[in-house]
């Protein structure tokens, strides 16, 4: 009895246990729409749109770049386009923007290029990780780095679907 009498006067004297307003907290937002919009889906249809246009005109052509190193390519030299429209921050630090592309955007091409677990490394491995970064990071305001990190896996996932989708069209 006097056991569970400390531990409630413990948890009641405690100032981050509380889920009540006066608590001080911020609460984290939930995944909205237009979330979902900019930092999901748009950078996904770039992919897939880049995925398409490399799988049909360019990779048959001249046999390089694949389609996801392609879109990767095409993100990073678009970097300021995509940043001013779907970041929306302050316009001084889309470079930061640029890096969060290039960081993982260097990755997949080079693992890409390789061949050697290219459909495992790039393909389902970053599939696993744009959707743990999609239902986590989405409820945060986050700073440019990292939402060029989120879209760089979109662009990646999204250019080798739409490889895949005009590939299987074309057959």
């Amino acid at each position: 009895m006097i056991g569970r009498f400390m531990d409630e006067i413990e948890i009641e004297s405690s100032s981050y246990v509380s889920s009540s307003n006066e608590s001080g907290l911020d609460r984290i937002r939930g995944l909205d729409f237009d979330t979902g919009l900019r930092h999901i889906i748009a950078p996904a249809m770039f992919g897939v749109v880049v995925g398409i246009a490399f799988q049909q005109y360019i990779t048959p052509e001249y046999n390089w770049p694949s389609p996801p190193q392609g879109a990767i390519l095409c993100s990073i030299l678009l970097s300021p386009l995509l940043y001013f429209t779907l970041v929306r921050d302050e316009p001084s630090r889309w470079y930061e923007y640029t890096m969060g592309l290039a960081l993982p955007g260097t990755i997949f091409f080079m693992v890409w290029f390789s061949g050697w677990g290219a459909l495992f490394c790039s393909g389902y491995g970053a599939l696993l990780l744009w959707v743990w970064i999609s239902t986590s990071w989405g409820r945060y305001d986050l700073p440019p780095f990292r939402y060029g990190v989120w879209h760089a896996f979109a662009v990646d996932i999204g250019s080798f679907s739409g490889a895949l989708l005009a590939y299987s069209i074309s057959l």
